[in-house]
């Protein structure tokens, strides 16, 4: 494979023949974690590829100690209700509870489990930098990840974009007529959304993290779970898991190299008081369980 990616399947797929909802388990195979669709699923059964399993370790990596999320829409076609709903989701869970509980996953004074030394980390609630709708240069309707981590750098060289820091998370939003692969992978037929960093061999200052959430035609619930799984997963392990055998620059994942949201396929609420959105719950080494209620913000 060309390069470590990890993928997480959270979205309904159009065509009835793949149709599902996030399921509750993650597979690998090789390089990939993902919740597959059924007819993948049967594939990855069929390697014998074994579920997650908590807890989850400390590899050495890195955290967000306050995120900076960016949601970005790929152009003028992203769907309207993704658009008007994405801000408000994203405004309330960087200043929610739901990243209270990530606390636990705080790098200082922990003694990663490879021997690597730790980053002294603290997880804090973060801020929303607010919503760009991109010029994509890249007018393709088909994307490598190649692709989409060009056109991020592209934006941030223009000022279009905010410049890249260790906390900044860019979570960028498709038109549904626009498929991203991976290696061979297809969004909305094997994956629905990921995260990742463009360097995954070491911490870097020069990194750019992002998020790429496909829309697979599904509901806006679908839509938020996935981004709050990714959310969660960017916010404990920003230089995502490259296999089966996790190690630094990895952060928070468990044995088979599966993160937080990985372990968990339930969903919660998160509320403002006034509106409401479907995110994922994800696993809690206190309790060896995941997640369970909801969420307020602020």
């Amino acid at each position: 494979m060309s390069r470590s990616l990890r993928i997480l399947a959270a979205c309904a797929v159009a065509a009835a023949a793949f149709a599902f909802v996030a399921p509750a388990q993650a597979f690998v195979l090789g390089a990939y974690h993902i919740m597959p669709t059924p007819a993948y699923k049967a594939k990855l059964l069929k390697e014998g590829v074994p579920p997650p399993a908590g807890p989850v370790n400390y590899y050495g990596g890195s955290v967000f100690t306050s995120s900076k999320v960016v949601s970005v829409m790929w152009g003028s076609g992203v769907n309207s209700t993704i658009v008007s709903t994405i801000p408000g989701f994203s405004a309330a869970i960087v200043n929610s509870t739901y990243v209270d509980q990530m606390s636990q996953y705080n790098t200082k004074g922990v003694h990663a489990i490879n021997g690597h030394k730790s980053t002294k980390q603290i997880i804090s609630r973060g801020t929303y930098l607010g919503q760009i709708v991109i010029n994509p240069k890249n007018k393709n309707t088909t994307l490598q990840d190649s692709d989409v981590q060009a056109e991020i750098e592209h934006q941030i060289k223009k000022g279009v974009l905010p410049p890249r820091d260790l906390n900044t998370l860019y979570m960028v939003y498709f038109p549904q007529n626009v498929t991203i692969e991976l290696d061979g992978l297809t969004s909305c037929v094997d994956f629905g959304a990921y995260h990742f960093a463009t360097v995954d061999t070491t911490l870097s200052k020069k990194n750019i993290f992002y998020a790429v959430e496909p829309d697979c035609g599904g509901s806006i619930g679908n839509i938020t779970f996935a981004a709050s799984h990714e959310f969660a997963e960017a916010t404990t392990d920003n230089v995502p898991t490259p296999g089966s055998f996790p190690d630094f620059p990895q952060a928070w994942n468990d044995a088979n190299g599966f993160e937080i949201g990985d372990l968990c396929g339930t969903s919660g609420q998160l509320s403002d008081g006034t509106n409401h959105w479907t995110v994922t719950q994800y696993f809690l080494n206190s309790t060896m369980h995941c997640s369970t209620g909801n969420y307020t913000s602020p």
